[in-house]
């Protein structure tokens, strides 16, 4: 793969991811669920909750959020504004 193409293939992931991080900052400051994985996948115009999960682990590889685990229960904080969402973990 040429450098342009790894470039321009970073930039969408980095147009979509921001899509996710705008919906988890939603729900977030408005006190709603975490969105699913699913939710989090149509945000990126994607199909399956594999979409999605991959989206939240770029986010929290970045330091724009962080993921914690407790049980079935998913809790996302917004690393910039310590805001956060819980909600099932799926």
């Amino acid at each position: 793969m040429m450098a342009a193409q790894r470039r321009s293939a970073g930039s969408r992931r980095d147009t979509t991811d921001h899509a996710a991080y705008r919906l988890i900052l939603e729900a977030a400051s408005n006190r709603q669920p975490c969105p699913s994985n699913d939710a989090l996948a149509a945000a990126l115009g994607a199909r399956g909750a594999a979409s999605g999960a991959a989206a939240l682990t770029r986010l929290e590889r970045s330091g724009q959020i962080s993921v914690e685990r407790n049980g079935a229960i998913r809790i996302v904080t917004v690393t910039q504004f310590g805001l956060r969402a819980e909600g099932m973990d799926a």
